[in-house]
């Protein structure tokens, strides 16, 4: 959305400026597109974290504060923002939080007790997905009547199939025309669930060769399992990219076998890109804007073995350029996302 506005829309619209919490993957391309951002120290340095939260309030003058976490567990941001004037959207793009063991105990704990202190600090009920609206509103009938569905838009132009780049970025990954290329675009964490594709290429043919897009704590370990399954020349991290699109165009099958989703932009430009996508059963079935999409359950890997199988001969059928136009249809283009919202915070358009 941010983007969007920087690129489609005249700046006396809105402007964007972004709090960054530690480090993030996203800090090169806001560099990259000059948008304005504040490194906020860790919450658990709460006297930093204070200080840092009134110099920003006190300093600038915000209209509304755009909260995207899935959970409840920082007030602090929002009440501070409240407290000098500023409207609170919330738009959760999870189902469930992704932090695990001890950490994952206190956030559910902390998730439960501070529902209702950040329900009654919300004035633009928004989220991505029917779903995320029936999960993070869960408690208040009144704010999930009122949220509005804001949609992961995205630029359907950029991510309309082109057959030259196809070529040119599986000559560059040197994957022969006869080779099946798998993908999958996210951060390398526990959540996402890349050992499981992994160990499932093992048991692929050798024609089937997988990458993967994105950063993350997880990167080491799955370094170390790619070497122990002896699939260094058929598996491949390929870390952050700017130009993901190209790289769906190289693939031939979309791979989603993650614990639990919200509504990824990467699957909707998987399907506007025209490839068939294979995911985990557990995830919301509104990701199924086209045909291309096949749920699985990941309890069974010869299931998944079986609709990879199945989706590389579909991929050979698929004529890829005319997805662009069911993805627009489907409501997820980036001009009716930022239009829907606009209207429903009152902003007009020029």
């Amino acid at each position: 959305m941010a983007e969007y506005s920087k690129t489609h829309l005249s700046s006396d619209i809105l402007t964007f400026e972004f709090i960054i919490a530690g480090k993030s993957g996203y800090l090169p391309l806001l560099d990259q597109k000059g948008y304005r951002y504040y490194l906020a120290p860790p919450v658990r340095s709460i006297l930093k974290y204070r200080r840092f939260l009134q110099d920003l309030f006190e300093n600038n003058k915000y209209d509304y504060l755009w909260f995207n976490n899935t959970s409840k567990v920082n007030l602090l941001l929002p009440t501070y923002a409240k407290k000098k004037g500023v409207k609170l959207i919330t738009h959760p793009h999870g189902v469930d939080i992704e932090e695990k063991g001890i950490k994952r105990a206190v956030f559910l704990t902390l998730n439960r007790l501070n529902r209702g202190s950040m329900f009654s600090l919300v004035d633009h009920p928004f989220a991505c997905s029917e779903e995320a609206a029936d999960v993070y509103y869960a408690g208040s009938p009144a704010l999930r009547e009122r949220a509005v569905i804001i949609r992961n838009g995205i630029d359907t132009d950029a991510f309309s199939f082109d057959l030259t780049t196809r070529k040119r970025v599986r000559g560059e990954l040197g994957v022969q025309d006869d080779e099946v290329l798998l993908g999958a675009v996210g951060r390398l964490t526990r959540v996402k669930n890349y050992p499981f594709i992994i160990h499932l290429l093992k048991q692929m043919d050798p024609r089937f060769k997988l990458i993967l897009l994105g950063d993350g704590e997880d990167r080491a370990f799955l370094e170390e399992l790619i070497e122990t399954e002896g699939l260094m020349s058929r598996c491949f991290l390929l870390g952050a990219r700017e130009n993901v699109r190209d790289y769906l165009f190289a693939m031939d099958i979309f791979l989603m076998p993650s614990f639990n989703e919200g509504m990824p932009y990467s699957i909707i430009e998987a399907q506007c890109s025209g490839l068939p996508c294979v995911v985990s059963d557990t995830l919301s079935a509104e990701m199924k804007i086209t045909e291309l999409v096949r749920f699985v359950s990941i309890e069974d890997s010869l299931e998944w073995k079986n609709a990879v199988s199945e989706a590389a001969a579909l991929s050979a059928e698929v004529i890829r350029n005319q997805y662009r136009e069911k993805v627009q249809a489907a409501g997820y283009g980036i001009e009716r996302t930022f239009s829907l919202f606009t209207r429903a915070i009152g902003v007009e358009e020029s």
